[in-house]
């Protein structure tokens, strides 16, 4: 059927409707008029694939990877990287309009740019299947075989080569996943094997050879990072920025990983806090702050919903809450740390669905948004980062 594009949703969809129906087709541009075949359809909606572009977008680019559309790593190459900005922008707008019932237009900043477009991932994660290395395709289990991609930095690139030697070594059949992790601070390439009970190799002139437990660099990585070194440092930035304007003295930081956020956050307040429910990152994190001689903040191993428990019952008050959670956001979390009544909150996220629940939660508690900035951590793709400061208003 030839339909026309609406916009694009999440996922990087693009929306039209046909026949009653709303149908959802990926890799197109808004404005676009395609011929479209029907691919799965339920009653009032399906899913669709571009058969021909009729009317294309100004916006539309040649993408400059040859696995585009058939691997599931990128929804957007196909569109200049300036639309790319402002099409995250309008879905996140979008998002929570409709998921926290409020309009952003007024707090919503500019989205920060990459500088990198391209080769920006210091992390892959590939698939392995019969001795091949390759990526699951966009929304289905299938495989598909890769040998290069244009997303990871030129040290991973360069080590795609070499783990035809490494499967030959570990003589995997068997389907399992490899992870690709190109640590900045050392220079080293690992490469983490599910298979054999997440054993680590390191790229030596060429080839991997099995890691010691005391490699350096090799902590950092088992603990979860940011895969945009430069684009996180901006975010750092940013969320300190914000807990210096709130003038806080005291700051309990949830989701604390390794110490992202947490020795930058500790320059701008008396006291912090910081929870994290994986003991190596907690580890890791004692660890960076003997280094960095770091005296006003204490680790603590927890689940943050079980911290925020004991916060409440003990009466514990804290200026300023600062939450980094995993893409599943804070549901549980949100009401309890909107019962610890801080003066402001700081909420970093990677979904803006689960951010526009959780926005909604505290909204109803009587914060408003006073900014909101997006930061586009993972070009060509529909992932948005977004840095939201909270304060205490009126209740709506």
């Amino acid at each position: 059927m030839e339909i026309e594009i609406e916009r694009l949703v999440h996922r990087g969809l693009g929306l039209a409707r046909a026949e009653g129906k709303t149908i959802f087709v990926p890799a197109v541009i808004p404005g676009e008029t395609v011929l479209c075949t029907i691919e799965r359809e339920k009653k009032s909606f399906a899913f669709g694939r571009v058969k021909k572009i009729l009317k294309p977008s100004p916006h539309r680019v040649i993408p400059e990877c040859a696995y585009f559309q058939e691997c599931g790593g990128c929804q957007l190459a196909h569109i200049d990287y300036q639309h790319q900005l402002q099409i995250k922008s309008e879905v996140l707008a979008e998002t929570l309009r409709r998921g926290a019932g409020f309009d952003p237009a007024t707090v919503l900043e500019p989205i920060v740019p990459s500088p990198a477009p391209l080769q920006y991932r210091t992390r892959l994660r590939l698939h392995v299947l019969s001795g091949e290395t390759g990526f699951k395709a966009f929304q289905t289990d299938k495989f598909v075989k890769v040998a290069d991609c244009l997303l990871a930095c030129k040290e991973l690139r360069q080590a795609i080569p070499a783990l035809k030697g490494l499967l030959r070594e570990l003589r995997a059949e068997k389907n399992f996943e490899i992870e690709l992790d190109f640590d900045p601070a050392s220079a080293k390439v690992f490469a983490l094997v599910s298979a054999r009970k997440r054993s680590a190799w390191l790229l030596e002139r060429g080839r991997f050879i099995k890691a010691g437990p005391d490699e350096k660099g090799l902590d950092r990585l088992l603990s979860f990072v940011q895969v945009n070194p430069e684009q996180n440092q901006k975010l750092v930035e940013l969320v300190a920025g914000l807990a210096g304007s709130a003038r806080a003295k005291t700051c309990l930081e949830l989701f604390a990983g390794a110490g992202n956020l947490s020795f930058e956050l500790a320059g701008k307040v008396d006291k912090l806090v910081s929870v994290e429910i994986n003991r190596s990152a907690v580890r890791l994190a004692n660890q960076l702050k003997m280094e960095r001689k770091v005296g006003n903040v204490e680790f603590v191993a927890q689940a943050s919903e079980n911290y925020l428990d004991y916060a409440l019952r003990a009466g514990l008050r804290f200026d300023l809450v600062v939450l980094d959670p995993p893409r599943t956001g804070a549901k549980k979390e949100a009401v309890k740390i909107a019962g610890l009544n801080p003066r402001a909150i700081i909420y970093v996220s990677c979904e803006p669905s689960t951010l526009a629940r959780d926005l909604k939660t505290m909204l109803g508690a009587g914060y408003r948004a006073e900014k909101i900035i997006p930061i586009d951590m993972f070009p060509q793709t529909f992932h948005i980062e977004t840095i939201t400061l909270l304060t205490r208003g009126v209740k709506p």
